[in-house]
């Protein structure tokens, strides 16, 4: 009997262990889980960077660089500011009760998901591309980025790979995306959170060197303002319906 009950209280102190340590790295035991922050962070980044400014930059970089060059400096800035987007939602919950933080995260998916169905419904998609497409060039043009600390960065890295990373780092910078990693890494799994998005931005940015400014031009904006709308909507709703215990 008394094997028995200390290899109880031995599985007990064990399952104790692993709650505490997940707790400790940012794992939600009561949530949804690592494949339910996976897919939501997926198909968030899929819908908001397709056809979005950095998509663009890659591709147009990549008609007149080296694409590995390129897609490089464009996926170690996305992987940075998700790392660090993914940091922030973690800290936040720490600052401010879990409470208000999945409350602002609420709000937030619904103003996205409005934002977007507007500019859906306002989009003059020929149109509005071309335009974002000449601002985009034009800040290629003007070289945005070159600063004395760029003067001292050429020394360790290729100008092209640090022009591709300071540019999409800049257009990446309090966006949509990065704002929306923040918000679903304060009630998902980080980790989920965090491999959904870079897989997501991999796969984006790899379309946008491949592809060029044609997949860039061809690609309807309506189409992918609608669906990223329904898309926040949706996690606003399960945000609101189903919040973290």
């Amino acid at each position: 009997m008394i094997v028995s009950k200390n290899s109880e209280n031995g599985v007990l102190d064990e399952k104790v262990g692993t709650d505490s340590i997940g707790t400790n790295l940012g794992f939600d035991p009561a949530g949804l889980g690592v494949l339910d922050a996976f897919f939501a962070s997926f198909s968030m980044i899929i819908v908001s960077e397709i056809g979005d400014e950095t998509f663009i930059i890659a591709a147009l970089m990549a008609m007149r660089h080296p694409k590995s060059t390129v897609l490089s400096g464009a996926l170690a800035a996305l992987f940075v500011m998700t790392v660090l987007s993914t940091g922030l939602g973690r800290i936040v919950p720490n600052l401010i009760s879990r409470k208000h933080t999945n409350s602002a995260a609420t709000v937030l998916y619904a103003f996205f998901g409005l934002r977007l169905l507007y500019i859906a419904w306002r989009a003059d998609t020929k149109g509005s591309q071309k335009k974002e497409m000449e601002e985009v060039e034009e800040k290629l043009e003007t070289g945005q980025g070159k600063t004395y600390y760029r003067r001292f960065l050429t020394r360790f890295c290729t100008p092209i790979f640090l022009e591709s990373f300071i540019l999409t780092f800049l257009a990446e910078w309090g966006d949509r995306s990065q704002i929306a990693t923040i918000a679903l890494a304060t009630h998902k799994n980080a980790v989920g959170v965090a491999v959904g998005a870079i897989i997501g931005h991999t796969i984006c940015t790899s379309l946008a060197v491949v592809g060029g400014s044609m997949l860039a031009a061809k690609i309807s904006q309506r189409t992918v303002a609608t669906i990223g709308g329904f898309l926040f909507l949706g996690f606003s709703l399960s945000s609101y319906f189903y919040p973290p215990l």
